[in-house]
């Protein structure tokens, strides 16, 4: 049987620089300064004047005249690695962590699903360019050597066993990863690229390198893992470092909607749904300010957070400018399929839920009400408010639905000959354990011609009636 073990290793050569700039390729240059290295990362107008990654920072300096500098974060490099991982765990299962800034995917169990590498790797490529983050990949025969293809910039995407153990063959010496000092010496041997030391004895090598480079040369080419395996962490936790301070709440749309990108890409990786964010807001001498934003069935889109979230900005006094913003989701739901018309084009109770969202985001979650059913068959014990944020709540009661919700807060006294009786009569009767008094009514459906409208009648034992209710 044919191995089929294949892997395509991923790397992100700017990922600390756009996950502090931003995805979008500016004009200005843009240097990630280590304190230690100089130049961590640059982007390309800065590539475009003679800077490289390395280069000492007062050099730099002397070759641009308008610059943007930031600090290299490595937390927030390893943050967004994560991301990215998660980005791509819709399309392929087996993901490796490469810190600083690689991805090992194992793909050769997901050809079959894919029905080939072309499917497969245009579904990994449309992710990547919708991220917007630079990369460079290629495959390998085993995750080691699709890592040194891939840090190479030779961007070979083929399932072809033997081309891809032929593409190393030119790679030079003191690219391949080995030890600084063994690639010296081979290179004094005469031996310059992976072609002249591949048909070598290993045990010849061993013995005058040691195990060092044949544990590198073995992972060339014996498939092995790289990396650590990603899982999907259990709850949402992101920040987001802002690279100028926001003075108004509206400055901070952007921001939250590259967090709330991230948090669709969680929620569809795990299929749920999350029903409440909280953002916290960080000052440089004010205490964070906190927002709770609910949604009352639960949502995994985007837009619908930002329309939520901007709802609360709208109405949000800063006592500070904003210099970070961090989001967490903790409590998510079942993601349920909704019901809609035969064409699929109307979700009406997903339109009320939104529009309850947004009524809560406006008014605050102590302000808004829902009325809901009750088992208890008396008119007036029937419906009951509950907060719109009561998750103990049931959507549907066991009661049949043959009740209007509407009905008067008091006794409506009515001559039954002014409406046209419809249906009836539906006799109610609770007995004492339920009430001092005996309860026992009759109840019709009535129209009334003047007002146009379906009512609900109720008559008494005494004789005289009522009206019990309002149909919609």
């Amino acid at each position: 049987m044919a191995d089929t073990r294949l892997w395509l290793y991923i790397d992100f050569p700017r990922l600390a620089l756009q996950a502090r700039f931003g995805t979008l390729e500016s004009a200005t240059p843009q240097l990630l300064l280590n304190a230690r290295s100089g130049i961590e990362q640059c982007n390309g107008a800065a590539t475009a004047l003679g800077v490289r990654p390395g280069m000492n920072t007062a050099t730099a300096y002397c070759l641009l005249s308008d610059v943007e500098t930031t600090q290299y974060d490595a937390l927030a490099e390893q943050e967004q690695l994560q991301r990215l991982a998660l980005l791509l765990y819709q399309a392929c299962a087996d993901i490796r962590l490469c810190p600083p800034s690689g991805l090992s995917l194992e793909i050769g169990s997901m050809l079959r699903l894919y029905q080939g590498l072309d499917a497969l790797v245009g579904n990994l490529q449309k992710r990547l360019d919708h991220s917007g983050f630079h990369y460079r990949w290629a495959c390998g025969h085993t995750a080691q050597a699709a890592q040194v293809l891939a840090i190479n910039d030779q961007p070979l995407v083929s399932s072809d066993r033997q081309q891809l153990i032929s593409a190393l063959d030119p790679m030079a010496i003191d690219r391949l990863g080995l030890d600084t000092k063994d690639a010296a010496r081979l290179k004094s041997m005469g031996l310059h690229c992976y072609a002249d030391i591949r048909p070598l004895p290993r045990a010849e090598l061993g013995y005058r390198f040691g195990p060092t480079l044949l544990q590198r040369l073995s992972a060339l080419e014996t498939p092995d893992t790289l990396g650590h395996r990603f899982d999907i962490p259990p709850h949402f936790d992101e920040r987001l470092e802002l690279s100028h301070e926001a003075e108004h709440s509206a400055s901070l749309l952007f921001p939250v909607k590259r967090l709330l990108t991230n948090l669709e890409d969680y929620l569809k990786a795990r299929q749920c749904l999350a029903d409440s964010l909280y953002l916290r807001l960080t000052h440089r001498n004010q205490p964070p300010t906190r927002l709770r934003i609910q949604a009352v069935q639960g949502s995994r889109s985007a837009q619908e957070w930002l329309s939520l979230i901007n709802l609360q900005l709208d109405r949000l006094f800063l006592p500070e400018p904003v210099l970070s913003l961090h989001l967490r989701a903790r409590r998510f739901r079942t993601d349920p399929m909704p019901s809609g018309d035969l064409l699929g084009t109307a979700y009406p109770q997903a339109d009320a839920d939104r529009l309850l969202s947004l009524l809560v985001s406006r008014l605050g979650h102590h302000q808004v009400h829902t009325l809901t059913t009750t088992n208890d068959p008396r008119p007036e014990y029937a419906t009951r408010l509950t907060p719109a944020v009561d998750h103990t709540r049931r959507p549907e009661s066991s009661r049949p639905r043959f009740q209007p919700l509407l009905v008067p807060d008091t006794e409506q006294r009515v001559a039954p000959q002014q409406f046209q009786l419809l249906s009836g009569p539906e006799r109610i009767v609770m007995g004492r354990w339920a009430q001092p008094a005996p309860y026992r009514r009759d109840y019709f459906r009535a129209w009334h011609p003047h007002h146009q409208q379906a009512v609900w009648l109720a008559r008494h034992d005494d004789g005289h009636w009522s009206l019990a209710g309002f149909f919609g």
